[in-house]
């Protein structure tokens, strides 16, 4: 139901548990109910369960409940009358007053092909969607000629919210206008919504009902395309400018710590060039700022560094460091090269769909045995200097798992208790290693750009 329409917002559903026998003769299928029935209510936050109502002994009770339901409005069950769906039911349409732009008009191409759905129950639950806007068309008429789309999530309230870091990316931009800025998203207009989900657990008294509370965000950006779509030198290009527009932003103190290939993008600008940009800052964070309440993980499985992936990982004891991202940036590169050719995903199975189905520590232990032995997933078509690059990319990798082994060995074993080990690298030292390799100096003297 979440999934279904965008418009809904919560969910209640009555449970009664029932016992069913199938006669083994006539086949007669008969049910047996429980006496009890129990409300659950659904939402971005979590799941509340209520206390049984007995539906025999306590009928008085129950049916109180059902005329209670009978009157319920749109609204209460949890579709939000602010999305209008129109007659030809392709499209929800919302109006809101904005003090910067007046009245602003979205309409939201909810059937559109491109749009991105989100199924589960719990989370951001982020949707992508296609949308027109005369107010905002007309306002930013040099940047949309491709279109825009909006996104919409579930925010976790206690955190910095993502229009407030793009805000901190815009200042961030403004300086530095060879790394950063073109490689950012425009934010056009936002709106967040007033119905945080800790307002019926602040009601029903629940512990800590603020804990993980999220709220509804509407982002408009203009329309990019994804990183996926582009091959070789043109890959390689937007991808690079995406890890050094990254490594500004987080010397400047905003920590994206979700690297994937949906969350690199790209335009072309007028001369047609394809320029990287870096997508997605909900799971972003500034310095020194607070980090989520919930109990999610930071990033995309398939794509995290081998450290978050383990045990201690996935508990939240290890810290979110830099060279984290830019092993994921490492990752993205492989998955990239060998699962698509063309810009198109291969339709043939291959061993590294098992990283996007699988659960984080067997994900991890795929990973190490991948580093192994990549040389043999080699593609049959792939550009000799960009496989080039993707293995020399992996072997950075492979030492530097050696070497934090080896000294975090050291650190445990040192005889000498007052000797300081340190098992981390400068973040400028890491990056050097990897830029520093043949194929990427002979990829960027051919595309022409220069180094951090």
């Amino acid at each position: 139901m979440f999934a279904a329409n965008v418009a809904v917002t919560r969910i209640i559903n009555l449970i009664v548990v029932g016992v069913l026998l199938v006669g083994c003769a006539l086949i007669n299928v008969i049910t047996f109910l429980d006496e009890m029935i129990w409300i659950w209510y659904y939402d971005r936050q979590g799941t509340i369960q209520s206390s049984g109502i007995n539906i025999i002994q306590d009928l008085p009770r129950f049916m109180v409940l059902l005329y209670a339901l009978q009157r319920f409005s749109l609204d209460d069950w949890g579709r939000s009358t602010q999305f209008k769906r129109d007659e030809q039911n392709v499209s929800h349409n919302i109006t809101i007053f904005d003090k910067h732009f007046g009245d602003v008009d979205p309409k939201l191409l909810t059937s559109d092909k491109d749009k991105v759905k989100n199924y589960g129950l719990k989370g951001r639950a982020t949707n992508v969607f296609p949308v027109t806007s005369k107010t905002l068309e007309k306002k930013y008429a040099g940047i949309t000629k491709d279109g825009m789309v909006a996104k919409i999530f579930w925010a976790e309230e206690q955190r910095t919210s993502e229009p407030k870091i793009l805000e901190k990316v815009a200042e961030i931009a403004a300086s530095h206008p060879n790394t950063v800025k073109g490689h950012v998203l425009d934010l056009l207009w936002y709106h967040k919504f007033e119905e945080p989900t800790s307002e019926i657990r602040q009601q029903l008294g629940v512990p800590e009902p603020k804990k993980g509370s999220r709220v509804l965000y509407i982002l408009v950006f203009r329309k990019l395309f994804p990183i996926t779509e582009l091959t070789d030198a043109e890959f390689f290009k937007a991808w690079k400018k995406c890890i050094e527009c990254h490594f500004v932003l987080w010397q400047e103190g905003v920590y994206h710590r979700d690297i994937s290939p949906p969350n690199m993008m790209f335009y072309r600008n007028e001369k047609g060039t394809a320029i990287g940009v870096l997508n997605d800052y909900d799971l972003s964070s500034l310095k020194d700022a607070q980090g989520p309440q919930g109990n999610e993980r930071t990033g995309t499985v398939p794509f995290m560094a081998l450290d978050l992936l383990t045990s201690e990982g996935q508990g939240g004891q290890v810290k979110h460091l830099y060279h984290h991202d830019l092993e994921s940036f490492m990752w993205v590169l492989a998955w990239v090269c060998l699962l698509y050719e063309g810009g198109k995903l291969l339709t043939s199975k291959h061993p590294l769909d098992a990283w996007a189905t699988n659960d984080a520590e067997t994900v991890y232990e795929k990973k190490l045995a991948f580093l192994k032995n990549f040389t043999k997933f080699k593609p049959s078509g792939i550009d000799s200097l960009i496989w080039s690059l993707v293995a020399h990319c992996l072997q950075v990798l492979k030492d530097d798992d050696h070497r934090r082994e080896k000294l975090q060995f050291e650190l445990e074993h040192s005889l000498n208790l007052r000797e300081e080990v340190t098992v981390e690298l400068d973040d400028k030292v890491l990056l050097d290693i990897f830029t520093s390799t043949t194929p990427w100096v002979q990829l960027s003297l051919q595309i022409g750009v220069a180094d951090i």
